[in-house]
């Protein structure tokens, strides 16, 4: 709330003297010295302002690609009802916590902690399990939904629809796909024997480097 009144308030004085010395600045040109002091006043509040309005436009840019991996985790929901859940998890009180997320989830079911807290401590195979999987694999975070995709298919025999997040199918379908089997080997028949070198008449032997090559090859024989 602090925060968006001091956008409004410095985006206005920004815009308020910078209008003040454009308008001045063609109409009085003696005051070349109080414009030129309200340009620079105007720039101190755009400052500010710019200050104020980094926060909201680094999460309208950087949301759609870091939102993936956040949107959705337990830690956006701390309601006294997920603390009360997550004391329960600790202590090992599975059913008890199982149906806290419940009620939690029936109370606020556009937050995705509940649910996720409940199928990690929903008994395996049961119909909780599979609303709790249901119900998380409405969020966005990549992590959740494959798991609560794999309860659903392995367990529970459903096939859940496309999920409207495209990066989710994406991510689902890289982790389906099946592993590339062993390269086949593929036999290479052995190169042939390198051909003999040809001697360069233009090299000038030393006198008897022949006979001292003959020598040499009649002692290897």
């Amino acid at each position: 709330m602090i925060l968006l009144v001091l956008r409004i308030l410095l985006t206005g004085g920004f815009l308020y003297f910078l209008t003040l010395a454009t308008t001045d600045a063609s109409a009085n040109l003696d005051q070349d010295v109080v414009n030129a002091g309200r340009f620079a006043l105007a720039i101190v509040i755009g400052f500010a302002a710019a200050l104020t309005w980094a926060p909201l436009l680094g999460e309208s840019i950087a949301g759609p690609v870091t939102g993936l991996m956040t949107d959705g985790s337990v830690s956006e929901d701390n309601s006294w009802w997920i603390r009360l859940a997550k004391r329960w998890e600790a202590r090992g009180w599975r059913r008890g916590t199982r149906w806290v997320c419940f009620l939690e989830g029936v109370r606020q079911p556009n937050l995705p902690a509940a649910f996720i807290l409940g199928m990690h401590n929903s008994r395996p195979g049961s119909w909780l399990e599979r609303a709790f999987a249901r119900e998380v694999w409405r969020f966005n975070n990549i992590a959740n939904c494959l798991e609560a995709h794999a309860i659903l298919t392995l367990r529970h025999d459903e096939e859940p629809s496309l999920h409207p997040v495209p990066e989710v199918n994406l991510a689902l379908w890289a982790n389906l796909r099946e592993p590339a089997g062993e390269p086949q080997i593929i036999p290479v028949p052995p190169a042939p024997p390198p051909p003999p070198l040809r001697r360069n008449s233009q090299i000038q032997l030393f006198f008897g480097a022949e006979a001292s090559a003959n020598e040499l090859a009649e002692e290897k024989g």
